[in-house]
């Protein structure tokens, strides 16, 4: 009996891992699959554990996918350039500008997040760019109402009724840019221009989540963002719900593309970074118990090639189901 229920249990982490391995492309239920490979993981790690107790052969063809999902879900290592560049070394000669950006990302669920806590995390952390999805007509009128302006007194926003709505505050002034086309919910863009440094581009996006015979819409969105984001000159900070992990394909050849997700890249790193669902599903109006997020949808993004991530932080807000991050990266200008 312990044999046939690792087995059992296998069998049902195998789905998640082969859609994982094939790229988490569409079709459905690809995309959903792949996004549960963390969860996968403990149903292979217990056939493991169960498969001990029977037989060693069976425990050692069993750790074989077990072992493949536990990988996937490690930190990703740091390249040694990158650790060596992480602090200057004494006595050398000053090198260029170096500005540290403080980003915040966060989903307010069509609105709904409690907006004094939205900005009690901007000042408790002193954020300099706020990047919010689901931006409703509504939530802007009730973070107006706060001392938001104050602390971030720059924006670039455009609400809509729903979840189609994206917005940037900054402390810097913005300059806005063209918004990424072909996406169905806002994907605004806008340069900073800190004082001493180059610019600095901000994308904050929502692509489409692959739910509902929207996979191939996710699919083109993610695809559009890249060749966006590497079309353009500078450091870049991208941030937003991409509806997407690492074990999506489409959201590494995003990364490969130039990009590090500040959550994998950070000195300072919670692990795994969950940021969805941290309410129980299905209990996102008015009533918000707590839940343990099972995967990483929301990301912070920085070029690769201006930037150290100092440090990463997971953030709940009340109202949403949606983990904000917090980022603090220091950009060489």
């Amino acid at each position: 009996m312990s044999g046939l229920a690792a087995l059992i249990l296998t069998a049902v982490a195998l789905p998640s891992l082969l859609a994982r391995l094939t790229g988490g492309h569409p079709p459905k239920p690809g995309p959903q699959l792949a996004a549960f490979a963390p969860v996968a993981a403990l149903p292979a790690v217990a056939a493991v554990v169960i498969a001990a107790t029977t037989a060693w052969w069976l425990a050692a063809l069993l750790a074989i996918p077990a072992a493949i999902l536990v990988a996937w879900q490690l930190p990703p290592p740091r390249p040694a350039r990158y650790e060596a560049a992480a602090g200057p070394a004494r006595g050398r000669e000053p090198g260029p500008y170096m500005l540290t950006l403080r980003a915040l990302t966060l989903n307010v669920l069509h609105g709904s997040a409690d907006a004094a806590a939205v900005v009690r995390n901007v000042r408790q952390h002193n954020v300099d760019v706020l990047f919010v999805q689901e931006l409703t007509p509504e939530i802007v009128g009730r973070l107006a109402e706060t001392d938001l302006d104050g602390l971030l007194p720059f924006s670039h926003l455009h609400p809509r009724p729903a979840a189609g709505g994206t917005g940037l505050w900054a402390r810097w002034p913005l300059t806005p840019l063209p918004p990424v086309p072909g996406t169905l919910a806002a994907t605004p863009r806008a340069r900073v221009d800190p004082v001493g440094g180059r610019p600095v581009t901000l994308t904050a996006v929502h692509p489409k989540a692959p739910l509902n015979r929207y996979e191939h819409q996710w699919q083109r969105e993610l695809t559009v963002l890249r060749e966006v984001l590497t079309g353009t000159e500078g450091p870049q900070v991208v941030a937003g719900d991409f509806n997407a992990t690492r074990d999506h394909q489409p959201f590494r050849d995003l990364l490969a593309a130039g990009f590090l997700d500040c959550g994998d890249a950070a000195r300072r790193r919670p692990w795994p970074g969950f940021t969805w669902p941290s309410v129980w599903p299905g209990f996102i109006w008015r009533v918000h118990p707590p839940f343990l997020p099972i995967m990483r949808l929301d990301h912070v993004l920085v070029s690769r090639a201006a930037a150290t991530v100092l440090g990463t932080r997971v953030i709940r807000v009340p109202g949403t189901d949606h983990c904000g991050v917090l980022a603090v990266i220091e950009l060489k200008l």
